[in-house]
C-alpha cells in the first residue's frame, strides 16, 4: 500500500509507504514544539479537526485520521 501526500514534510514524489507517511506526521505534527510557535492563521487552521483537542490529541490519531486530516490518499492496490 502507498500513501500519496503532498503536504508539509513530504517527499518530492508525493508517494510514501505507510511507515514513511506516519513518520512525517509524527515529526511535523505530533512531536512538533507547538508551544514555541507563534500561532499564525495557517497554524491555527492546522489545529482544527473534528472534535479533537489539538495538538494534544495528535498522539491518538489512527492512520485513517491522519489520511483525512492531511488530505492524503491511500492506494490499497
Amino acid at each position: 500500500m502507498k500513501v500519496f501526500y503532498s503536504g508539509i514534510g513530504c517527499k518530492e514524489s508525493g508517494e510514501h509507504t505507510i511507515e514513511e507517511f506516519l513518520s512525517i506526521m509524527s515529526k511535523e505534527f505530533t512531536h512538533k514544539e507547538w508551544k514555541e510557535e507563534i500561532l499564525s492563521i495557517q497554524q491555527d487552521y492546522q489545529l482544527k479537526f473534528k472534535d479533537w483537542v489539538l495538538p494534544d490529541d495528535f498522539v491518538f490519531f489512527t492512520l485513517a485520521d491522519w489520511i483525512e486530516y492531511s488530505g492524503a490518499v491511500l492506494d490499497e492496490s
